[in-house]
Parts: C-alpha cells; structure tokens; sequence
C-alpha cells in the first residue's frame, strides 16, 4: 500500500530518535526517524517531518492516546509550524526558556535515510548548519511564531549533532549538551567529543573538549546545589566502547572540573542503544532520582525502569513489569518526560520483544505511542488524571536506604563508601550541610527547653555549692569538652580526607578495536567506533540507497555513508 494514505498517527510503527518538551500539560515531539507499520502492508520509513502534541490537559486514558495527540503539518494556527522549513533531524536541542516564554530548537544529526518522499507526500529538509528556530510560548502552552536565527560557535556554523544528552537551567538560562553524533547511520555514527554549552541571555553558544574523547548515546541531567550547577551523565558509548552503567560523569561548572563516580546497589544490565531517562526531586531536594527506562544491548532490548539516587549514587529497581497491557514493554531510542509532577510519559521507541535487538520492531498499533509510568505508584498507569496533581513521593525502598521519609529529609549525603575523587565532597557540599542544619534544630531547641526548666524549677533543700568551685568545675568542664570534640575532629578528618584522595579513577573502557562487542554490519560501523572527521558546511553526500522492496526481517533502514576526510574533529573555542 502506498504511504500517501497513511494516517501519521493511527499507521505510524515507530518513532525514534526524537525530542520531547514538556510545556504545562502539552507534550511536544519533534525530529526523529518513523516507521509505518509494515505488519499491515505500509510502505515506508523516512524522516520524521510532523510536530506532534500529546493534550494532558485533562484526563487521558490509554485507548484514547491517539484522539489525544495533534500532529502539525502545515503553517496553521495556532502552532504556526512549517514543515516545509522546519529541519527534519535526530535528537535535536529542544529546550524551553520559561524567564522569557521561549522554546529553543537546534541542530541534530543528519539523517542518511536516501528517500525523499516516503513520508508526508514532501522532500524533506536534513537541516542546515548553524541555524536555531524559536518560538513564542502563548496561553494555553502553545508553541508559535517559530523564528529563524543563526548558530555561530567559535565564529563557525555550528555542526548538525545529535545528542539526548542535553538538559536547559532555567534559573540561569543555561544550555547544556554532552557529546551525540553527526550522522544517523546509527546511534553511534560520527561520535563528537564535546560539552556545548548556550547562554540563552546572550545568545552565545560555546564548545569545550572533555577528558572522554567521543561520547554517543547516554543521557544527562543537571542539578542546583548552592548557586553551583552540577551535570550528571550515564551510559552510552565513550571512546568508541560501550559505556557501564555503574560510572556516572559528573561536570561542575564553577571549577569546569569533570569527575567520574562508581555507583552502589546492584546495577541496570549493561545497555548502549540509549533508552531514556527524568530527573525528578525530593520535596525538600534533600535527594534526586534519575529514573531511567529501556534501551538496548546487542542481545536483548530492556523494558524495566530504574532510579539512581543522588547524592548517595545508589541504584534500585524500580518495576520489572514487561508484560502488563499497559506497560511501554521493552524498547529503546524513546523519549522520556516529567509530567503532571510524579508521571514520566514514554512517546515512542522501537518496540523489540524477544528477538533480535536489530529486527524490525513490533509496531505500537493504532497510534498507541504513548506511556504512562507514575512514580509514586511504581506502576505503569492506563489513565493521566486532569485533576490537579499530588507532588511526588520519595518511594518506600529508596528512602530506607538513604533515610528520611516520603517527603525527604535523606540522611545519606554520600556514597556508602566515599567519593570516588578529591573535590566530590565540596561539589556536593549542599546536601550535607542541608542534613547538618536540620538534624541541628531539635538539638537546639532541647537546649532551650532544659534551660527554662532548670530557671524555673524549685530550690533544693540539698547543700549548695560555692561560686568558686562550681566555676571551677565549668571550666573544667569546658575545656575536657574542647578537647574531646578537637580529637574527634582530627580523628574524622584523618579518617575521610585518604580515603577520598586515595580512591582512584575507574579504569577507562577497554580500547582494545578487536574486541567487537557491538558489530552489526548495517547498523554500526565496525566492531570499534573509531573518532571520525568533521563535517563543515552542508553536509550532502550521503550514499543514497534505496530501500529494498523486499525488506528483510532484519532491521536496518538506514545506510551506511561515505567517510569525509576534512580534517579531525577539534571542539572550537
């Protein structure tokens, strides 16, 4: 059947590689790769050229998900999207500017997919170079008025990257993106080494080498602590080797220092196909949970959900659940979103039950693209409430190993065993001095309370002591307790400080380009993901093949590309 009949929501297989924002109660999805569903005789996958918009207004079940999700084709309000400009690229930059009621989009890998047409009857647009759009926020949380701009890093149009790596600080109107990839031929193709940072208040974007020369894949999120903004990245591929789960990478932008930390509890299964992740608070930000969910090794794609809790860096099972009629089931190359406080809405990914990671996925029938994961229930939920929601809750098995309670109030300001690197602790420094200050208040007001008991009680009969030798005593007194909690302060010191310098890094990934341990000869480019050239200007000569009309059982719509040698890739200043 031809794809010019082909509802792009009831017929859509997949989507993948794609950016969600979450604006109010609205969902948007842009970029990515989508698949029509072939079990039923679509022809056709191609660039994702639609804006779509999930409505969780009000209250939304999941049979109803497709009358729920708008998809913008044409330059119409209220969106005023025009698909025939917009690019059409993966894991683009999209960001959103509460100060000022905008929306940033930027950038994204080029997509090497050779047809031209397969998708909404068009040519599609790979992007240009050095081009970020923005949109007005009006009432309702609607995107409009999208604006075309330039993108210079370094005096230079900045490059077409990918990268779900990314995160925006509204407070400080900061951009953030680590690492991702040039080309589309897959997750891993083209890897860059960069952080790219954009500030929104004078529209200066800058790229800075770090120490793990090419990251792709992966995911980050950032926190506040004191004034002092904290990145936190994980997975992926590093230096052309599959990443583990149990390091997680941390950038602290006062000292521009990067950090690299073991985590505790027992780990995720090892995954580099990136599945997607949420970051969401304790009530009193005494703890923060990364809740990640899917992805994909070679051998097996994931549907279970996980929480990392920050700062202790402790990893537990959230659900194991890939069964349910309502759960995502496993998948990976999704989106994930905080939504409605304690509710991570999964839009997308290629959904891969047994099997193959690489065969075609298993479509999402009748535009069923969207999941509902609430994190105060661990459960996947087949309704989002309308009603006004409650905020999240610490859960049970993450606060009794990080103390506190649902509310906060953790205790665990730390690894279990330490910091792997000198400096950590300082980094870190808030939440042991939010723990310091509360545990403080009760102390103090016990003090004031014996106080006044003691002034108001009864004289004694008893023989009462000269004003000389009760003197004495206190100051006898006070100065064994000066030396009591002097010893003990040097006794904690000498305890910490060795075994904080003394920890040593993690060992690299192994670089050994033998080792193979993610060969697939339509998906990747070899068994070792070698650092690639950079791509200036337009990018556009691609290996144009066209897809089979007897597509295999195998999954790998999109092709391999000619290597371009213009010189090796260096982070402009």
């Amino acid at each position: 059947m031809s794809q010019k009949e082909a509802d792009p929501v009831r017929d859509t297989c997949s989507l993948t590689g794609h950016s969600g924002l979450a604006v109010g109660d609205l969902l948007y999805i842009q970029g990515g790769r989508m698949i029509y569903n072939w079990q039923i005789g679509w022809d056709g996958y191609g660039q994702n050229p639609y804006l779509r918009v999930l409505n969780l207004t009000s209250t939304v079940r999941m049979q109803d998900v497709v009358d729920d999700i708008d998809v913008i084709e044409t330059k119409a309000a209220p969106f005023n999207w025009d698909g025939e400009l917009m690019p059409d690229t993966r894991s683009p930059l999209f960001w959103l500017d509460t100060t000022v009621k905008k929306a940033y989009l930027a950038l994204g890998a080029y997509m090497n997919i050779a047809n031209t047409s397969y998708i909404a009857n068009r040519d599609w647009n790979p992007g240009v170079p050095g081009k970020l759009w923005t949109a007005n926020v009006k009432d309702g949380n609607i995107l409009t008025d999208w604006t075309e701009s330039n993108l210079k890093i370094g005096g230079r149009d900045g490059n077409l990257v990918g990268t779900a790596a990314s995160w925006f600080d509204e407070e400080s109107r900061m951009g953030y993106a680590f690492g991702g990839a040039y080309i589309e031929s897959s997750e891993f193709g083209e890897p860059v080494n960069q952080l790219l940072t954009f500030n929104a208040k004078t529209g200066v974007w800058r790229n800075e080498s770090t120490p793990f020369t090419q990251t792709a894949s992966g995911w980050m999120h950032g926190i506040k602590l004191d004034g002092r903004t904290v990145l936190l990245a994980g997975m992926g591929v590093t230096n052309g080797q599959q990443g583990s789960v149990d390091l997680v990478r941390i950038y602290d932008t006062n000292s521009t220092q990067w950090y690299t930390q073991r985590t505790n509890g027992t780990p995720p299964e090892n995954r580099f196909w990136s599945g997607c992740s949420v970051l969401v608070a304790a009530q009193d930000k005494s703890s923060y949970q990364i809740i990640v969910y899917g992805g994909a090794n070679n051998d097996r794609t994931f549907g279970d959900v996980w929480a990392l809790s920050i700062p202790s860096f402790t990893w537990m099972q959230l659900s194991d659940d890939i069964d349910s009629n309502v759960a995502a089931a496993p998948r990976y190359s999704p989106s994930c979103n905080l939504m409605k406080k304690h509710t991570m809405v999964v839009f997308g990914g290629n959904r891969v039950i047994g099997g193959s990671t690489y065969n075609y996925p298993q479509c999402d029938n009748n535009g069923r693209l969207a999941f509902f994961f609430d994190l105060n229930l661990l459960e996947w939920s087949s309704v989002v409430s309308g009603d006004e929601p409650e905020d999240y809750r610490v859960p049970q098995m993450i606060y009794e190993s990080i103390g506190g309670d649902a509310n906060g109030g953790a205790t665990l300001t730390q690894p279990p065993g330490g910091f792997n690197q000198a400096g950590m602790s300082t980094v870190f420094a808030a939440f042991a001095s939010a723990t310091s200050a509360t545990s403080s208040s009760p102390a103090s007001t016990t003090t004031s309370s014996t106080e006044t008991t003691s002034a108001t009680s009864a004289p004694s009969s008893s023989p009462a002591l000269s004003g000389g030798a009760i003197g004495g005593i206190a100051a006898g007194a006070v100065i064994i307790i000066a030396l009591i909690a002097v010893g003990i302060w040097f006794y904690l010191r000498k305890r910490r400080v060795p075994r904080e310098v003394a920890t040593p890094l993690p060992p690299p990934p192994p670089t050994d380009p033998n080792k193979g341990w993610i060969q697939h000869p339509s998906e990747l480019q070899g068994p070792y993901v070698q650092q690639r050239m950079e791509l200036h200007g337009n990018y556009t000569n691609p290996v144009k093949v066209e897809l089979p009309v007897n597509q295999p059982n195998t999954y790998s719509p999109v092709v391999q590309h000619q290597q371009v040698s213009q010189g090796l890739y260096e982070a402009p200043a």
